[in-house]
Parts: C-alpha cells; structure tokens; sequence
C-alpha cells in the first residue's frame, strides 16, 4: 500500500506518565531542524533527525532500559509503509510506531494493553513505582549485583557462538568491552556495535529473552 508519501503519523509512548503520544509529520517538517514530539508532562520526547543521505534517525526513550534506543531508516519506510513498528532490542516491547493514523492508533492501542498486562505480571500497578524501583536499582549506594553481569555475559557468549549476532558486514569478528554500567559488544572489521546495560535488573531481566543481536553503526 502506498501512502501519501507527504505525511505519515509517528508515535510513542511516555515512560513516566505512560501517555500514548501522536503527531502527523510532513516531508517538508524534516528538513533541516530536528523534529521533537514531546509529551505533555515534560518528562520525555522523541526525536526526528535527517541524515546527510536522506535516511531519518529517531530516538526514543526506553521504559526498560531506562536510556535511549536510536535506530535509522529510509525516508521511502517512513512515509510509504502503513504500518512500521520499532521495539525495544532487549525486551521486544514496541516503542515507536510509524504509518497511517488509523494503523498507529490501532497499534498504540494494542501495545498498551500488553504493557499493562506485563506490569500486572511484574506485580507493579503503575509506571510511577516501576520507575521508583529502577531509581532504587540505579542508586549509587547500590552496587550492581554480580550476578546480573555474568548473566548478561552469559547470553551475549551464547549468541555470539550460536551465529545469532549480526552486524554491517560479513567478517562476524565479534568481541566484548566491559565498562561499569554496560557491556558494548561490537565488531572488529566494521565497527557496528550494541550496548547491554549491567546495572538494572530490569534490563539485564529483559535482555535474557533475546534470541537475536543486530549490531548497529550510529
């Protein structure tokens, strides 16, 4: 289905207040400043950039990892395909959702009754004490548990010698860097990497279920 390759809607969905936000965003809005879809209560937005090529680089605050996810894709994806859905690389919750304004609400929808679903799974009735606990989880008088590093350890060997990593070319010439609050695994020949978070419990929790690494070039 081809769409009106003008405008086409992009949404995400607030980590703090849970608000599903929505804009419609046109060809002409992208070029030049970058585009910013805030939501109301001011905690959080998304951000739309334009590459010097043309592909658009959008960033989005994460509800699990507690940073930023930053993916990159073709204007020809952004504005034709009705629906695009961009989830988080460690938990596959849905974060960003691209296409028409029917299929977007539809899909925001949709993600938000498995969120709710997941915390009610988690025992948390709001994202106010999920993010309670990640403060509690990230605060400099709690040392990082050992064992949430040697499971992350764990899973990125098992991928790497499964083949289940990927990356910009052919050569799979993985390796790992360690730092206090991440482990980077990257590629020694093009230099695609991807960061794993060590020091929350409920993104080394997530990353566990990752059958597949796609390591990116930013």
């Amino acid at each position: 289905m081809i769409l009106n390759s003008r405008e086409t809607c992009i949404a995400y969905r607030c980590p703090y207040c849970g608000s599903g936000i929505k804009s419609m965003v046109g060809v002409f809005a992208l070029s030049g400043a970058m585009k910013k879809l805030k939501c109301s209560c001011g905690a959080s937005e998304l951000t739309v950039n334009q590459t010097n090529d043309g592909k658009l680089r959008i960033s989005v605050p994460c509800l699990f990892c507690g940073t930023e996810h930053t993916f990159m894709i073709s204007s020809k994806l952004f504005f034709e395909k009705e629906l695009f859905i961009y989830p988080c690389p460690f938990s596959a919750l849905d974060l960003v959702f691209i296409g028409t304004e029917k299929a977007v609400s539809e899909a925001l929808d949709k993600s938000e009754k498995e969120l709710l679903k997941l915390l009610s799974e988690m025992g948390i009735d709001d994202l106010e004490k999920l993010h309670g606990e990640l403060d509690h989880l990230d605060a400099d008088d709690e040392p990082c548990d050992p064992s949430i590093y040697d499971a992350v350890m764990f899973v990125i060997r098992d991928l790497i010698e499964g083949g289940d990593v990927s990356c910009c070319c052919d050569d799979g010439d993985y390796d790992v860097a360690v730092s206090d609050d991440h482990v980077k695994v990257f590629c020694r020949s093009c230099g695609a990497s991807k960061d794993i978070p060590t020091d929350s419990e409920l993104a080394a929790r997530a990353f566990m279920g990752v059958t597949h690494l796609k390591l990116e070039k930013l």
